[in-house]
């Protein structure tokens, strides 16, 4: 699969001035409320986003690691695994964010911390 630069954000990461700095690094980028996915469960979203198809989701819900099987995806999974969602918080994981998406590998799933420490989760 081609990787073509879109992403996908959660409906937990809505702010405007997080779209905007995804798009500033050269990302494509929706939510799930402007494509109308918003409330639908994450084995549903995850299916949905694979197949559009995006190339990375990017949420806060750090349950989601433990809760859903994506090795059969192509979509790369980034958790914001912070204590807030507030924008001007999450701002310096999104740009830590946009430095390491041409690295990851399809099926993966990336944890960014508070300090933006990078580690990759392990099904």
């Amino acid at each position: 699969m081609k990787f073509s630069r879109l992403v996908l954000l959660d409906e937990n990461l809505l702010s405007r001035k997080l779209k905007q700095q995804i798009v500033t690094a050269g990302y494509t980028v929706h939510n799930v409320d402007n494509i109308g996915w918003r409330g639908t469960k994450d084995r549903d979203l995850l299916a949905l986003a694979d197949a559009y198809p995006f190339d990375v989701f990017i949420t806060a819900d750090k349950n989601l690691p433990y809760q859903q099987s994506i090795i059969t995806y192509q979509l790369r999974i980034i958790v914001l695994n912070t204590k807030t969602t507030k924008p001007e918080y999450l701002l310096p994981l999104i740009e830590q964010a946009c430095l390491i998406i041409p690295t990851l590998e399809a099926g993966s799933i990336t944890l960014i911390d508070d300090d933006r420490q990078v580690t990759s989760f392990h099904q």
